[in-house]
């Protein structure tokens, strides 16, 4: 799989969607009420580590919008994942 192809997966993807606020996705739409991303107290120890690769406009476009919620990118992440297991 080349670079262009990588590129244009990762525009259709769910992530990218949240990030810029478009809903052009059509395997699934993902609106911010279905995301129910909140500053919250831990109730279970972390103890397990993962590695994500993200280009970097991603991870920048994400900070940014964690800062404005008030959470940390991995307490986001941690969130989206608890959230989108049960879905």
């Amino acid at each position: 799989m080349g670079l262009s192809e990588r590129e244009n997966m990762r525009k259709k993807s769910i992530v990218e969607s949240m990030l810029s606020g478009s809903t052009d996705s059509t395997e699934m739409q993902v609106t911010e009420q279905d995301i129910n991303i909140v500053p919250k107290i831990k109730a279970e120890t972390r103890s397990k580590r993962v590695n994500l690769l993200v280009t970097p406009s991603v991870y920048r476009d994400a900070q940014k919008k964690c800062k404005r919620m008030g959470i940390s990118l991995n307490e986001c992440i941690n969130q989206f994942l608890a959230n989108w297991v049960q879905m």
